[in-house]
């Protein structure tokens, strides 16, 4: 990855993403929900793109999933936090 941009709107984050695909860079834009679950950051995707072309989620979801599962660790929030959310633009978290 070798540029990012993230974002808040309304209810939504929102990543774009400039990465090499086949000797291309390439945006990759991700949007979605985030909440926690166990202690750990989740996110729940709505919106794939490479490039200009929209992905349907439903395609991508698994392998997204089976990668954030790879970087749990990663995800883990500290231990004050019992909820994470966006909300009117605004990453919000509260206390447990």
């Amino acid at each position: 990855m070798k540029d990012y941009q993230l974002n808040f709107e309304g209810d939504i984050v929102r990543g774009q993403f400039l990465t090499e695909i086949a000797g291309k860079n390439v945006y990759v834009t991700l949007a979605g929900h985030l909440g926690t679950k166990d202690g750990y950051a989740t996110f729940d995707p709505t919106e794939f793109k490479v490039g200009d072309m929209n992905v349907p989620v439903a395609l991508v979801n698994d392998a997204l999933q089976k990668k954030l599962a790879e970087q749990r660790d990663r995800l883990k929030l500290p231990e004050f936090v019992g909820d994470m959310k966006v909300e009117n633009g605004e990453l919000v978290m509260k206390q447990k």
